[in-house]
């Protein structure tokens, strides 16, 4: 294992890089960074990925992590590499992987990442969160500012997302439990649920998979929602001309070619 601290007071960046294995990182009150790497496998090649690893502060609180698994074509798939970071709350999060699985809690400030099957889940995001993959699953339960995710096979599940939330996938299935700016979601196969909104533009689109969405009782609620092969159904007046009033005004547009489209009053939470 391998175990470096680094003094980064004030807002701190943690750019990662690994191939594969699992990325743990924890917010705590601080101004202290502490990384432990550890891998596992062939005992050669397990120090050696250890000791080439980079793992350094650069800048202005850039703390970087760039680790490559070595061996045969470059790389070992059966070595085990465990990533384990405590960084001060508000730590922005760069994370470029092939497989890693991503896991935070806590508070960070910002998100980017991008990775081939690795799954991405956080706690809480206070500013933008990107995240792209291409089979791994997205997971973030807060978002403070807006949030952009796109996959190609993985599912997506966005907790309250405060900004603008834009989601795009192809087979993946889509939650977004409550919505306080625009909704865009599109996918092909997948299934889209948006649990509550209040208002701005929600724009949902699906080829084949059904889409719920809830709006909040006080809003006002202009629809047009449309099934071509599939049912509508709605608990409230499906009007081509938006409300008058002063109350927050909801523009859905739903789609979906083959799938159900249902409108209803979304739930309310106790304590909400």
């Amino acid at each position: 294992m391998r175990r470096e601290t680094f003094e980064t007071p004030g807002d701190v960046t943690l750019e990662l890089s690994l191939a594969g294995g699992q990325i743990e990182i924890v917010t705590v009150e601080g101004t202290k960074t502490e990384v432990e790497l550890d891998a596992r496998g062939n005992g050669d090649d397990a120090q050696r990925t250890l000791d080439d690893a980079r793992i350094e502060l650069r800048g202005d609180n850039h703390v970087v992590v760039e680790v490559r698994k070595r061996g045969v074509l470059g790389f070992l798939r059966d070595l085990d590499l465990q990533l384990s970071i405590r960084a001060p709350h508000g730590a922005h999060v760069r994370n470029e992987t092939a497989s890693a699985q991503l896991r935070g809690r806590g508070r960070f400030g910002s998100l980017e990442a991008r990775s081939a099957s690795g799954d991405v889940d956080l706690d809480e995001v206070t500013g933008d969160a990107v995240a792209k993959t291409a089979s791994g699953d997205v997971g973030l339960m807060e978002v403070g500012g807006d949030a952009v995710v796109n996959t190609a096979s993985g599912d997506v599940e966005l907790g309250r997302v405060v900004g603008e939330a834009v989601v795009k996938t192809a087979s993946g299935d889509v939650t977004v439990r409550e919505g306080g700016g625009a909704v865009n979601v599109s996918t092909a196969s997948g299934d889209q649920r948006v649990g509550a909104v209040t208002a701005g533009a929600v724009t949902l689109q699906s080829a084949s998979g059904d889409i719920g969405v809830g709006i909040r009782e006080g809003s006002n609620v202009w629809v047009d929602a449309r099934a071509m092969s599939g049912s509508t159904r709605s608990e409230l007046e499906l009007d081509d001309v938006p409300p008058a009033g002063d109350a927050p005004l909801v523009e859905l547009r739903a789609t979906s070619m083959s799938g159900d489209v249902t409108v209803s009053r979304a739930r309310v939470e106790p304590g909400r």
